[in-house]
């Protein structure tokens, strides 16, 4: 009885440590990330904090690259709702890892018309500790990351996502 106590309260303080943790790792992803300058495709630099502050909308962040299946599954669907709410959601792809001019072919292939942006380095996937792609990030209108989703995203993943930084 005594074990079953001993491992009852190791497995709480685990849990408490892993919690705060999590938030603490959450708070310095807001802080560094939305801050790192990259350069869009229209050829000026600027940071996912200025995009947000731009136009005081949420911004929906897809991390992308020509050598992933799913990623060009997902473009068609991003360009659907942003055609369908971008006045109100502002949608910005990052490309990683391609050279501009492939990168640059299948966004024309694909018919994309939301801003589209580059990170060679993967400098954001490192930062937002994202180990593959796809990857979407939700930024609320206040510059708050509030949702990071690793992999391939639905349509209904999207739109409830899309509903928790845009109220």
């Amino acid at each position: 009885m005594r074990r079953l106590f001993i491992a009852a309260i190791l497995f709480l303080l685990v849990g408490a440590f892993i919690f705060f943790w999590n938030n603490q790792k959450d708070d310095q992803i807001s802080e560094d990330v939305l801050s790192v300058s990259f350069a869009l495709n229209e050829g000026r630099n600027t940071t996912l904090k200025e995009l947000v502050s731009e136009k005081n909308q949420p911004l929906v962040v897809n991390f992308w690259a020509t050598w992933c299946a799913p990623c060009l599954e997902e473009l068609p669907m991003f360009e659907s709702v942003h055609n369908r709410i971008g006045h109100e959601v502002t949608f910005l792809g990052i490309n990683v890892s391609d050279s501009p001019t492939k990168a640059n072919e299948m966004i024309a292939d694909a018919g994309i018309s939301y801003q589209m942006g580059r990170d060679p380095e993967g400098n954001f996937l490192v930062g937002l500790g994202i180990v593959g792609l796809p990857a979407t990030v939700f930024i609320d209108s206040e510059g708050t990351i509030v949702d990071v989703h690793m992999g391939q995203i639905s349509d209904a993943d999207l739109d409830k996502k899309i509903s928790w930084v845009h109220k």
